[in-house]
């Protein structure tokens, strides 16, 4: 018999209904809540699954994303179909992928992200100062809006919002990208998962870094912070009807020309 344990956005409209239907399907594959779970069901949108990832990647259990409602990249199971998945789970067949997850530290404070983690400005309309450094080797100045460490999960949230490359989710790598730089030389880079980028932020401006749009850490003048692979990966169940790409043209409308 397997057990989960369901977090469920109660801020959507219906999430009790939402979470009593879950339940009975639930029933009807003879699984059960627990406080010890094989798996988490995570119901909401993206933003649910990145909390869920917060607070339980650490422990190995994997994460189930259902979505009921928005843009659904990474919960991409539908409740229209989850009854088919639990079938699926189950029986074993099933999809589990190890995401990577970033880390970010801030004097004492160790920051993660399965997405990202951004140094953005704090006042708005206001440029940062920013000098990189990778691998112990200077890069460059350069002043712009702030700037996003992704991982390749996140190659599809807020680093391709500001003009970063997509990777294949099982990619070991760091995408670097700025955020309206203030000259056209910076552009992103990716570099290896071992990699080990530093970010000054210098005396224009204000900033902060924050984790996956839900945490976030005042960066001083003149501080520095260290970002790096993290030690741990975040396991993710996925269907095995589904694909990367598929998602990609349903979601993004990636490609867009195949009924020309």
């Amino acid at each position: 018999m397997k057990k989960t344990k369901i977090i469920i956005n109660t801020k959507k409209p219906g999430s009790k209904n939402l979470s009593a239907r879950v339940r009975r399907l639930l029933k009807k594959h003879k699984m059960v809540c627990s406080k010890h779970p094989d798996f988490i069901m995570a119901i909401g949108g993206d933003g649910t699954l990145l909390t869920v990832a917060h607070r339980y990647g650490r422990t190995g259990i994997p994460i189930l994303g259902v979505n009921s409602g928005g843009l659904g990249f990474l919960t991409d199971i539908t409740l229209e179909r989850l009854d088919d998945m639990l079938t699926d789970v189950n029986a074993g067949r099933y999809i589990l992928e190890n995401r990577m997850v970033v880390q970010g530290k801030v004097g004492s404070t160790y920051l993660y992200g399965l997405n990202d983690l951004t140094i953005v400005t704090r006042v708005p309309g206001r440029a940062v100062e920013f000098s990189a450094i990778i691998n112990s080797e200077y890069i460059c100045r350069f002043i712009a809006d702030g700037i996003v460490i992704s991982t390749p999960t996140g190659s599809t949230a807020y680093s391709l919002a500001t003009g970063g490359p997509i990777l294949l989710p099982h990619t070991e790598a760091l995408i670097v990208t700025p955020i309206a730089p203030h000259t056209l030389s910076v552009r992103p880079i990716v570099l290896p998962a071992d990699s080990i980028v530093e970010i000054h932020a210098g005396k224009k401006g204000k900033a902060q870094l924050v984790a996956d749009g839900q945490l976030n850490k005042v960066i001083r003048t003149n501080q520095k912070v260290v970002f790096k692979k993290a030690t741990y990966h975040v396991k993710l169940m996925k269907s095995v009807h589904t694909s990367f790409f598929s998602t990609l043209r349903e979601k993004m409308k990636w490609g867009g020309r195949e009924h020309a």
